[in-house]
């Protein structure tokens, strides 16, 4: 029989940290929170937008929720934090989240909780996703909320490298190489400036770039797009049999995503 574990060599998910769920006694958001929260910042005349999960989301992936990833400009990145850290009967500041593996510069960015409830706010740079944050770039849920045009997100995802999250906008909007054509730049190679100071940031940081999986090698931005859009049938993989499913996350003939009032986006 095996040996009983010791409890202080046992497993421990931080799935189920408070640094990421929130206290016992937290309540879930509503809506009309996570506007008003917005609403600090756009008052104040901070364009902002939320990229990583809630974008996916959006967008029709079905990413799991994380934290509240809020991209603002970088010349008043200093103003959202103030404005913030100025609310505190709302939000407190709080420590990293521990999820993320090497190179997770979110980290290195503030992290707010809101008060009693469980749900956590990061605000980032626009050079952190490579998103130029204006207006004319930002477009509003249903529910009032702002997010990255699906293009601008897109355009960001293909010169980041970010394979994984390009794949799920792709198949959360069902987008095809034709779309892309029409709606991203396709000529030349992805960013390697922005590969290369982000390789820079994550070494500053303490990790290894070796493990992010970025190339400074000048990849065609047209072939990445073609390449992502072509394997939509894998990714389906066995139970979303093709004849039901245009992806994934879509079925043939189903609603754009953005045009359904959900909770929370």
């Amino acid at each position: 029989m095996p040996e009983p574990q010791d409890e202080q060599h046992a497993f421990h998910s931080c799935i189920l940290d408070e640094d990421v769920i929130g206290y016992s006694n937290d309540t879930q958001p509503l809506h009309e929170d996570v506007v008003k929260i917005v609403a600090i910042l756009e008052g104040a005349g901070i364009p902002c937008c939320f990229i990583e999960e809630y974008a996916l989301i959006y967008y029709g992936s079905g990413r799991k929720q994380n934290d509240r990833v809020l991209c603002v400009p970088d010349d008043q990145h200093k103003k959202a934090i103030d404005l913030f850290n100025a609310c505190s009967t709302i939000l407190k500041p709080f420590r990293p989240s521990p999820m993320g593996g090497v190179g997770n510069l979110l980290r290195t960015y503030p992290r707010f909780k809101v008060v009693g409830q469980s749900d956590f706010w990061v605000i980032v740079t626009a050079s952190f996703a490579n998103i130029p944050c204006e207006p004319a770039n930002i477009v509003k849920s249903i529910g009032g909320l702002p997010y990255p045009k699906l293009s601008v997100y897109a355009q960001s995802l293909l010169d980041t490298q970010n394979g994984t999250d390009l794949e799920e906008l792709i198949d959360g909007m069902d987008l095809s190489q034709e779309w892309g054509e029409e709606n991203l730049d396709l000529d030349g190679s992805i960013d390697v400036e922005w590969t290369r100071r982000r390789k820079d940031a994550v070494q500053a940081f303490g990790g290894n770039p070796i493990f992010l999986g970025l190339s400074t090698a000048p990849k065609q931005r047209r072939a990445v797009w073609q390449a992502s859009v072509l394997r939509k049938g894998a990714r389906m993989g066995l139970k979303k049999p093709a004849a039901v499913y245009a992806t994934r996350w879509r079925r043939h003939g189903s609603q754009d995503p953005t045009s359904i009032q959900r909770n929370l986006i």
